[in-house]
């Protein structure tokens, strides 16, 4: 784990290089053919033994798997550690004063007056800003993932300082595309065609599967690693669902696919104006939520509705990334 001791300062201009993977905006890819640029997978060094990713965008941070992470309303009660994953309103059902988070992340476009006349410094490689600091709390903006992270105690700061680059910023960066390895096989479904390892299992439902877990925080991560291809041509009836405490899920590689939802899957979704050119295909990533899926919205010829085509995204994202370049019409 790098610490705030192992911080040293940098020069100002390295606050303006954001061309780089971890500063090339995850959602300022304009529909053109993604040109060559140094490329760094996700650090999976700064994720501490034991401990579990969770990722808001294109940042990362690790917690241990007892904590709390919340991504939607949330209430707090006794719960002693939490993570608030961006703006997070309160459960208005709660009958109890929440509990304030250990660490927020949340979006920032530009930088904020406490921030302005900082020095930036490097934690984990990236390029930071440290904010007001006191005997308990920590903050700082990080320019090029566009987030302030805070934490309000040294348990938070341990979090903070598995600060990296998520997998989402990866697979969405310019750069070559990766090589398909030979052991992978294609999937064909609802006119696009893609490659995953051969190992995979393949599900052909005409059930809306939802996104995600099923019985967690819906729209973070997948259950589990398997191909799902749906026609969504019957609702989903759900089951009663056990009460799971929000604790961090782990992050599953994956494909679903979605062909005949009317609007689109099971959490609202907002999706940037700015798209990419795979094959000639424009796939317009969504931006929120951006948890561990990745979710595109495809127009298919052919096709009156359009094609939600999901992407799990774990470890240092190149599998993810893989799958995506290999996405194509039959």
């Amino acid at each position: 784990m790098r610490l705030r001791a192992a911080l040293v300062p940098v020069v100002m201009t390295l606050m303006l290089v954001v061309f780089t993977v971890v500063g090339t905006s995850v959602w300022e890819l304009a529909v053109l053919p993604l040109t060559t640029r140094p490329l760094s997978a996700v650090d999976l060094s700064a994720t501490p033994a034991g401990w579990i990713p969770v990722a808001f965008g294109k940042a990362q941070v690790s917690v241990p798997p007892t904590w709390v992470v919340m991504t939607h309303a949330w209430c707090g009660g006794t719960w002693p550690r939490i993570v608030q994953l961006g703006v997070v309103k309160r459960d208005m059902d709660c009958p109890a004063t929440p509990t304030p988070p250990k660490v927020r992340i949340t979006p920032l476009g530009t930088i904020p007056a406490p921030y302005a006349q900082e020095q930036p410094v490097r934690l984990n490689g990236i390029s930071v800003l440290p904010g007001p600091t006191d005997a308990l709390s920590i903050s700082y903006f990080v320019p090029s993932l566009h987030v302030e992270v805070r934490a309000t105690d040294g348990s938070g700061v341990r979090v903070i300082d598995t600060l990296a680059v998520s997998p989402l910023a990866f697979v969405l960066a310019s750069g070559p595309s990766p090589s398909v390895p030979s052991s992978w096989h294609s999937v064909a479904f609802a006119g696009l065609r893609f490659s995953v390892p051969a190992n995979w299992p393949v599900n052909r439902t005409s059930v809306t599967p939802g996104l995600g877990a099923i019985c967690r925080q819906q729209g973070v991560a997948f259950s589990d690693t398997t191909v799902t291809l749906s026609t969504d041509a019957r609702a989903l009836l759900l089951p009663p669902c056990p009460l799971i405490p929000p604790t961090p899920q782990q992050p599953e590689n994956g494909v679903q696919i979605d062909s005949g939802l009317r609007t689109e899957p099971t959490v609202t979704l907002s999706f940037s104006a700015r798209c990419l050119d795979m094959h000639g295909r424009t796939a317009c990533p969504a931006s929120s939520p951006a948890y561990s899926i990745l979710v595109l919205k495809l127009n298919v010829p052919g096709r009156d509705k359009p094609v939600f085509f999901s992407i799990g995204l774990a470890g240092n994202g190149m599998v993810a990334r893989t799958i995506l370049y290999s996405l194509r019409a039959t």
